[in-house]
């Protein structure tokens, strides 16, 4: 009997003792990924039980930080940067109070109220910045004033996930500080017609439309399609964000917080070919954009790549 009772307990020992190592190599692993973080000027009390990154088709890095609070676990901050350290996107969930309120970068150009410094990037292996800058609770009306949070900190990642890249960057390059990325296509149906446009967004303020296209643009046969202001065809609409910083939504267009151009020129649809199972097109833009009869911009053969 009393070999039996030693038996037990030599399993049971054994068994917590397995049950500290794994607890003990999870925390080691969770230690390689810190994040530190003020709010307002004070340090977060918030209770960070993970800090994820990962690195996604050759361009965009993600860092999830998740905090838990009365049992509920869910993302603490969460920011989109691009592989050479610009900001695309924010998201911080201030769970201090009883409700939860959500901020978010500025529309348009994320940039203009947060800093990203000392910013170093090797893939898969390192992953280093500083943030500081004002965050938006999101507006539903724009007659609501801006209700904001100041934000300060640091991350270092050593440990990323893996992510698999399953889609195709679309990207249109007017020059070297006009980049768009992540083209969206859009059908627009009416009653009375149905049309197709490609529209992007700058992370420095700027939004590009190429519009009225009667079909998917790898479906266009090869060649040069012109345009000018005043055209109810195919054409390029270009516009200049000039309004103030705050988060309501980046899918609409607020008139007036925009400079629409004046734009004449073609697109020329040069190659068509078939990456990775995708329909892809490449397409050259040569066009103006003058504004109260001043020529702001001439682009040149730029490059616009998309698929289907």
């Amino acid at each position: 009997m009393k070999k039996i009772i030693v038996l037990v307990i030599g399993v049971l020992i054994s068994s917590c003792s397995n049950d500290n190592l794994i607890d003990e190599n999870s925390e080691m692993l969770g230690n390689l990924n810190k994040v530190e973080l003020k709010i307002n000027g004070v340090n977060s009390e918030d209770n960070i039980v993970d800090v994820n990154s990962y690195y996604s088709c050759d361009t965009d890095l993600n860092v999830t930080v998740t905090s838990k609070k009365n049992n509920v676990t869910g993302d603490l901050i969460v920011f989109n940067l691009t592989k050479q350290g610009e900001l695309k996107s924010i998201y911080f969930a201030d769970k201090s109070g009883e409700f939860r309120k959500d901020y978010y970068s500025a529309d348009f150009i994320p940039s203009s109220t947060i800093t990203i410094s000392e910013f170093e990037f090797v893939e898969n292996t390192k992953l280093k910045f500083k943030f500081n800058g004002q965050l938006f609770k999101k507006k539903y009306n724009l007659n609501q004033q801006n209700e904001t949070i100041e934000i300060e900190g640091n991350v270092e990642i050593k440990k990323f996930s893996e992510n698999i890249c399953n889609t195709f960057v679309n990207f249109i390059t007017l020059n070297n500080n006009i980049k768009f990325s992540n083209i969206t296509r859009i059908n627009d149906n009416n009653l009375t017609s149905s049309s197709i446009r490609y529209e992007g967004n700058s992370l420095n303020g700027y939004n590009i439309n190429i519009k009225n296209l009667n079909q998917n643009l790898p479906d266009l046969p090869l060649g040069t399609y012109s345009f000018s202001n005043n055209s109810t065809t195919e054409k390029v609409e270009f516009r200049k964000y000039v309004g103030l910083p705050k988060s309501f939504s980046t899918s609409i267009i607020i008139p007036s917080d925009w400079i629409l151009y004046e734009t004449q020129g073609s697109f020329t649809i040069v190659e068509k070919t078939l990456i990775n199972g995708f329909k892809v097109v490449k397409i050259k833009l040569n066009f103006t954009a003058s504004h109260n009869g001043i020529v702001e911009y001439t682009i040149n053969n730029a490059d616009f790549i998309t698929a289907y």
